[in-house]
């Protein structure tokens, strides 16, 4: 399993369209800074305000990284290798959620650089900082499983793209929606917005939340790539 996370660690860091996602991503991250600065109280949190209007980025990042290696039959590859499916499967949900929180986490680094040294703002680091810090990253992790669930689920980047893209701007609507307050909690991209506007309702209940949104559906693909016929 070891020999094959390297291998997967290399794919990404060596992939163009990693990197490319990353920078873009960066660039309108900071171009939307713009109008999201007076909603927030500094340039971190207006970044993490931006990151459920740019989750389109990690779901082309997703069916890319994934969806590439069923159409390249590079995971048939593996199994002949002598590779067990859960390791593939297992190595290759990490390799992706590493990925994945690297292109949502890349501009709040960035923004969070320039706050401290060039604008002057302090973020002091406490029990309230860490809890933001660990509501972010969970929601961050359970952004990334959607994406991931439905490139197990199809196996094919094409309908991982459009199903994903589909549910992406119906959270966009709900969360502009008359019950946006409710759906924010259960949702990932709601959560975010609300660590960011500083309105979170209760920790425990969102931590619980994003651990059985991940349970349900790494369990689901999991389970489907274990028992299905790869093509």
């Amino acid at each position: 399993m070891s020999n094959l996370l390297k291998t997967e660690l290399y794919k990404l860091f060596h992939s163009w369209y990693f990197w490319g996602i990353g920078i873009f991503n960066l660039l309108l991250s900071s171009i939307l800074l713009l109008d999201s600065k007076e909603c927030s109280s500094n340039l971190i949190m207006a970044s993490l305000y931006n990151i459920p209007l740019l989750y389109f980025l990690s779901i082309v990042f997703i069916a890319l990284f994934i969806g590439s290696d069923f159409s390249g039959r590079t995971l048939n590859t593996y199994i002949t290798a002598g590779h067990k499916r859960s390791s593939i499967f297992r190595v290759k949900l990490i390799v992706s959620q590493i990925g994945c929180i690297i292109i949502l986490v890349f501009p709040l680094f960035v923004h969070g650089i320039i706050s401290q040294f060039y604008i002057g703002e302090k973020l002091f680091w406490n029990d309230s900082t860490y809890t933001m810090v660990l509501l972010t990253l969970f929601a961050m992790i359970t952004l990334c499983a959607l994406p991931m669930f439905f490139a197990f689920i199809f196996r094919d980047m094409g309908k991982t793209l459009t199903v994903s893209m589909v549910l992406f701007f119906v959270m966009i609507f709900l969360l502009n929606s008359e019950s946006a307050q409710i759906i924010s909690r259960i949702i990932p991209m709601g959560q975010l917005r609300l660590i960011s506007l500083q309105k979170v309702y209760s920790t425990n209940f969102c931590l619980f939340v994003d651990f059985l949104w991940n349970f349900i559906l790494y369990f689901i693909a999991g389970s489907a790539f274990l028992h299905t016929d790869l093509k």
